[in-house]
């Protein structure tokens, strides 16, 4: 068999880009034969080439759960089917099942394996979100579920096409399971398209360099992966950093669960451990291990491996652990059906937290480190009878337009999405129209809705619309983090807003403050709606008061709450710099009051040589007997080995202090944590009433 060494770098690089490209490509016919908006706009989809053994080789830029959760499938394919039915040439294996890789049943995977001569060599996929696979309601988002049962038609992994030919049987019972058919069938029909496509391109790329070079070079694509983040494992410094958040609904009524993961760094090795994870919940928003293993995935690769190949090798020298049966890793037969926009966007935002606050204290990475991003979506499949008077379903494509996360150079971006769909996007008004019976009655900025900081989180899109030439619609409208933030800002950092959702009927509004589940409109009725906004980093008072002043002209901060959050003082559209010097001033004396449970003494450190930072203000140094924890300001906060936090000046806030669009659950509460030096906010945590504060950083290479 060829070698690495046998092939020449120019060729490696020439099949490794055509790899790439054929992914790419593979991803455009899934696009082009698709009518589902959820694809062709949303991009909630994605394809891939992989090993024999499953493993990832080259993904595409959508949807990256779904890149996450596709070696899982490959692996429930060979252990359900290589001893059964068998695995062959011209072969196609179709699941939904969450319980084998999927993640929620509407997420439809078809994978082909691909032979030469013979030789299993390798696998193509494609996966997508299809409309409605079945189950209680119009949509396959079952809010009232209790079991996967209830959510639509289960696939194990099946053969769908045997040696090159249709299995009709199982065409016709698949379909025979959905609302909406010809929109299921030509979903199925772009995913074969897309894999006979990518197998095409891969075989033709045997033809031309042969069997051994092309799987040499797959393969080594993946070593290459795993040796370049254990290259940059090694340069970051060892320690312990956590996250948490919590569901405020599980599914079926206003709740409180916790999910809290611990990110232990040794040598060239991640371990990312939910043991302090609440147990399943009793309705949809749980994950399995593969919604786990993808919400994961999806938070390494942007932080991480920014500038490498994204492919399985980045997850061999990552571990991810969970109890079985906790919401990250429910145990069967739980409901998932809302997983990935439940647990799985818990999973990522809690891992991306986690691993931000750790590479926080790396120079170069530093600049990757991020606030959350749209903490969560507001789900809105709607069905009935269109303004053409035929009947429809599809889901609303603007519930992606939540805030981007700040990092340490810039506010996050507005309107940005959901983290994992690199390429996500919504409709616009008329195309919204144009395919459903409504009337938008405006679209804009969510003014305020950015998490306050430094620099701030994006904002989402708000907007209102009505019916039109319509009498009624069925919606099922799913979403957690109404009550509380999920969208988290990190150094200070405020949080982002949460969704806000109000029906204005001829009764009166009805506001939601949990899932509201699902819902039926009337000619006349007003949704009015708005998402996650991303979270702040760093302190606001510490943010560029003319930057302000330019997103109070945007549209994105008011007048009202640059004065209140971000001590910026406008006048008439005119900044006044000296008020806002000195509001600025009163602002941190304030907080230099805030008690203090713990005193370390007052010592300031004069030279801050040596410092490395770990916040965005908060510092780990050497005080000439041991290591401490700092203020750049110079002031001595708390020795290394504790929570610096309990050494912090500290006062509750009220939820009205994280910001104007923000609710705080009353099982919450939410703690600022500052200097007692100079008043500068360090940390922002929000938690439940009867849980310690978080220690988000315990240095063991830190401090070195």
């Amino acid at each position: 068999m060829t070698t690495l060494a046998e092939v020449d770098v120019v060729t490696y690089e020439v099949v490794r880009n055509r790899l790439t490209a054929i992914v790419a490509q593979q991803s455009a016919v899934l696009k082009n034969v698709s009518g589902s908006p959820l694809v062709t706009e949303a991009n909630d989809c994605n394809t891939g080439v992989y090993l024999a053994t499953g493993e990832v080789v080259a993904m595409g830029p959508h949807n990256l759960f779904h890149s996450g959760s596709m070696e899982t499938v490959v692996n429930h394919i060979l252990a359900d089917c290589a001893d059964t039915i068998g695995i062959e040439d011209g072969d196609v294996f179709i699941t939904n099942d969450p319980y084998k890789g999927a993640l929620h049943m509407p997420d439809v995977t078809m994978i082909e394996p691909v032979f030469y001569d013979g030789i299993r060599i390798g696998w193509v996929g494609t996966c997508a979100h299809v409309l409605d696979i079945g189950g209680m309601t119009p949509s396959s988002w079952s809010p009232a579920a209790r079991e996967v049962y209830q959510e639509g038609l289960i696939l194990p992994p099946t053969k769908i096409i045997s040696g090159g030919r249709t299995r009709h049987d199982v065409w016709n019972l698949i379909l025979a399971a959905s609302r909406l058919p010809a929109n299921l069938g030509l979903d199925l029909k772009a995913m074969i398209a897309a894999n006979n496509h990518a197998r095409q391109g891969m075989l033709r790329l045997v033809d031309r360099y042969g069997v051994d070079v092309v799987t040499s070079v797959m393969t080594t694509m993946l070593d290459r992966s795993e040796a370049q983040v254990r290259e940059r494992l090694l340069a970051i410094p060892d320690g312990t950093t956590r996250a948490r958040t919590y569901f405020d609904h599980n599914g079926h009524e206003a709740t409180l669960a916790r999910v809290e993961v611990e990110l232990r760094k040794d040598g060239d090795r991640l371990v990312f451990d939910y043991a302090r994870t609440a147990q399943q919940l009793p309705g949809f928003f749980n994950c399995t291990m593969s919604g786990l293993r993808g919400g994961v995935f999806s938070a390494i690769l942007p932080v991480l491996a920014h500038d490498i190949p994204w492919n399985s090798g980045v997850m061999r020298a990552i571990e991810v652990a969970a109890p079985e049966g906790s919401i990250v890793n429910a145990t069967h037969p739980a409901p998932c059906g809302a997983s990935t926009t439940g647990a799985t966007t818990i999973v990522q935002s809690t891992a991306g937290s986690a691993l931000s606050t750790l590479v926080s204290a790396h120079d170069e990475l530093r600049s990757e480190a991020r606030a959350v991003t749209t903490g969560g979506l507001m789900v809105f499949h709607i069905a009935g009878r269109n303004q053409y008077g035929e009947p429809y379903g599809g889901a609303m494509t603007e519930v992606l337009a939540g805030g981007a996360g700040a990092n340490v150079n810039r506010s996050g971006v507005d309107y940005r999405g959901p983290n994992e769909i690199l390429t996500g996007q919504f409709n616009n008004v008329e195309g919204e129209e144009a395919v459903f019976p409504l009337l938008y009655l405006n679209r804009s900025a969510d003014t305020d809705g950015g998490g306050a900081g430094r620099h701030h989180g994006g904002v989402s899109v708000s907007s209102s619309f009505t019916l039109h030439d319509t009498d009624a619609l069925h919606g099922v409208m799913a979403g957690h983090s109404m009550s509380m933030p999920n969208s988290l800002g990190i150094h200070g950092g405020m949080p982002g807003s949460t969704h806000h959702v109000a029906i204005h009927r001829k009764s009166g509004p009805e506001v939601y403050t949990g899932s509201p589940g699902e819902i039926h409109l009337a000619a006349g009725d007003v949704v009015e709606w708005s998402f996650h906004g991303g979270g702040g980093w760093g302190d606001p008072l510490d943010a560029d008061p003319g930057e302000v002043l330019a997103d109070i002209t945007a549209g994105r901060i008011s007048v009202e709450s640059a004065e209140r959050v971000y001590g910026v003082v406008v006048a008439d559209g005119v900044l006044d710099r000296e008020e806002t010097t000195a509001h600025r001033n009163r602002e941190r004396a304030r907080r230099r009051l805030w008690a203090q449970g713990k005193t370390f003494g007052v010592r300031r450190l004069d030279m801050m040589a040596g410092a490395r930072k770990v916040g965005d203000r908060l510092v780990l140094t050497h005080d000439g007997v041991s290591s401490v924890f700092a203020c750049d300001c110079g002031n001595v906060l708390a020795p290394a080995e504790e929570n610096w936090k309990d050494y912090a000046a500290q006062s509750r806030l009220r939820a009205s202090d994280l910001g104007p669009k923000v609710r705080l659950h009353p099982g919450l509460r939410a703690d600022g944590y500052a200097c007692p030096g100079c008043g500068a906010l360090l940390g922002v945590e929000i938690r439940a009433h009867d849980d310690e504060p978080l220690r988000e950083v315990e240095p063991t290479g830190l401090g070195r």
